[in-house]
């Protein structure tokens, strides 16, 4: 039977939907290859009863709890309190959590508070977890067979400090677990699912697929050797819609970088989600030239020389203006590629030939253009995310000539 680990996340903002709570998805994949499971996640408020609820409840059903949150210098700050009240341990103070403490305030010039002091108070016993990024230092106590880890709740500090301070502290389990990934773009889930299925029962292996803007991710899992094999076969079986192991902009940006090809980028319904995107991968400003967000017409044409008449006779969201944008773009930045958007994102504008959703994509590559019509469900943030994945996808596949 796969260990379980208990994971708790705290903070009463995540339950009122004000921060998103990427934590379980992200300890997981970490904590997956050495042969360990989530078996349960609960989510606390900034209250010291529930917490102590919470630890209490996580400790007795799994060997390993891992909570995030709560080391802050504030009075709604409880983690510590409720650990120490959970195990039964009073809080001491801890010299070396202070000097450290203390000592990224003078690193970084910041003046430091009172409160502050209260961060290196710890439970009896409690090892203490460095924290290189941040002032709150984490914690660890082993109690009989339990082991509970506190880390603290911005990703940015917590995930190194599981890599550093936790994970090494993991033996694994029986052995480790082997992970093939890939992303598929441009296929329904239902269908990907019948072409995989078959693919990793004869390897032998288990798999996942998990879907977001009409990007699917594949994971397979396998302990019984490399699933390359069947990355293989199912990479020869999906063909163009297997865009590769990272995301869709990376792999643009790889192709571009490989290619040694530049790229320029007209968005219009958009609103620079296609650049935003390309600039996250290293690397890109050897390809990226430029980009313009023209949203009204009049910026369509003076920015990238679409004809004020073909507007006025297809409109703004078409095939037509689209095309002319992404050509302009290229012409303008004088880039090998150009890539183009326009549509309505909702709520309002639409119409029955035009209806919410609507979206024109064009990428301009060796002379020719390619122009495609979508119609995208959701609300605003849906159609424009779902349209920059399509765009960033025709471009790959105009780049691998598809």
């Amino acid at each position: 039977m796969t260990p379980r680990v208990a994971l708790i996340s705290t903070g009463t903002e995540l339950l009122r939907g004000r921060s998103l709570d990427t934590h379980l998805s992200r300890i997981a994949r970490e904590l997956e290859p050495l042969g360990f499971e989530v078996g349960f996640h609960a989510t606390a408020p900034d209250d010291l009863v529930r917490i102590v609820e919470e630890i209490r409840l996580a400790a007795a059903r799994a060997p390993i709890v891992i909570l995030t949150g709560g080391l802050g210098p504030t009075e709604d700050d409880f983690t510590r309190r409720a650990a120490a009240e959970a195990f039964g341990r009073p809080l001491e103070f801890s010299a070396p959590a202070w000097s450290a403490i203390r000592a990224r305030f003078r690193k970084f010039r910041i003046p430091m508070a009172a409160n502050n002091r209260r961060q290196a108070f710890l439970p009896r016993g409690a090892r203490l977890l460095p924290n290189p990024l941040g002032s709150a230092p984490g914690f660890e106590i082993a109690s009989g067979v339990r082991r509970f880890f506190a880390l603290p709740g911005p990703p940015r500090e917590m995930i190194p400090m599981l890599r550093r301070s936790v994970l090494p502290r993991l033996s694994p389990q029986g052995k480790p677990f082997k992970l093939w990934e890939a992303t598929v773009f441009g296929m329904p889930e239902g269908t990907v699912d019948e072409i995989v299925a078959p693919i990793v029962r004869r390897g032998g292996a288990s798999y996942g697929i998990t879907v977001s803007g009409g990007v699917i991710r594949l994971s397979v899992k396998s302990a019984k050797g490399s699933p390359a094999a069947i990355g293989r076969a199912i990479s020869k079986a999906l063909g163009i819609h297997l865009v590769g192991p990272g995301n869709l902009e990376q792999t643009v940006a790889d192709l571009l970088l490989r290619s040694k090809r530049t790229i320029a980028v007209a968005e219009s319904c958009t609103g620079g989600q296609i650049v935003d995107r390309l600039t996250d991968c290293p690397g890109i400003s050897a390809s990226l030239l430029e980009g313009w967000i023209c949203y009204s017409n009049a910026a369509k044409t003076a920015r990238l020389g679409v004809p004020g008449d073909l507007i006025r006779r297809h409109g703004a969201v078409s095939g037509e203006v689209a095309a002319s944008m992404a050509e302009g773009a290229a012409r303008a930045a004088r880039a090998d590629v150009g890539v183009a958007t326009t549509g309505i994102a909702g709520p309002s504008g639409g119409s029955r030939a035009k209806p919410v959703g609507l979206v024109w994509h064009a990428v301009h590559y060796g002379g020719r253009t390619r122009v495609e019509r979508r119609e995208f469900p959701g609300e605003r943030a849906d159609v424009k995310r779902r349209a920059s994945n399509l765009a960033l996808d025709l471009v790959r596949r105009a780049l691998l000539h598809a």
